[in-house]
């Protein structure tokens, strides 16, 4: 019944405004929340990556736009000295990197195998860095924190930890009939295992976009 109350569907209002951080407040339900999550559908992240497999190790500067389903991705810095920017639009993904020519194919995990040769599971990652379960994938494992908040999370392979939550409030634009300002709780930090695969994700600001309707 939880896995299924997940899975609720985008539906359609908007607002603009930006995110403030704020004192933390656990949320009274784990599942409202979770729809309440899902429901953002223009969101953009700051942060960095850090990505250890067998054969190197680094972290880069991440920044991240979802506008609905499409999104850009920029990592810069030291992680294989070459930045890294993907287009994605639903059945197109572009890499552009440093020195190379532009890559494309249907999924960014297969462009970023090619390019990089580690795994970024980017499908995936749109839900889980708000703290939200993938709904195409089956969760094998899920546990909450002392405040009700997700604290461990297993999924298509992958074992995700969070910790770090803060409170972010939309501000809504004055005038007209804009909703009241809301209060997302989002976490920090992630880290998400797979196979010798281990990726370490530290946000430092979120700016929330538009929603969509109750």
């Amino acid at each position: 019944m939880m896995q299924r109350c997940f899975i609720c569907l985008l539906l359609l209002l908007t607002i603009s405004g930006c995110a403030h951080r704020g004192s933390f407040t656990p949320p009274p339900d784990l599942v409202a929340h979770q729809q309440q999550l899902q429901r953002i559908t223009h969101w953009e992240l700051n942060g960095k990556l850090g990505i250890r497999t067998p054969d190197e190790s680094g972290s880069a500067s991440l920044k991240w736009a979802q506008q609905l389903a499409d999104y850009q991705i920029n990592l810069s810095g030291p992680l294989g000295q070459k930045r890294m920017i993907i287009t994605g639009t639903p059945g197109k993904v572009r890499l552009e990197q440093t020195g190379s020519d532009a890559l494309e194919a249907r999924s960014a995990e297969a462009l970023i195998k090619k390019a990089a040769g580690w795994t970024l599971p980017v499908a995936e990652l749109t839900y889980w860095v708000r703290g939200v379960p993938a709904p195409k994938q089956r969760i094998t494992h899920l546990q909450q924190n002392e405040s009700g908040l997700i604290a461990q999370l297993q999924q298509g392979g992958w074992s995700i930890a969070y910790s770090n939550y803060k409170n972010y409030t939309f501000r809504a634009h004055s005038g007209g009939t804009a909703p009241a300002d809301q209060t997302f709780t989002l976490p920090g930090k992630i880290t998400a295992e797979h196979d010798d695969v281990r990726l370490i994700l530290v946000i430092r600001d979120w700016q929330l976009g538009n929603q969509a309707p109750h």
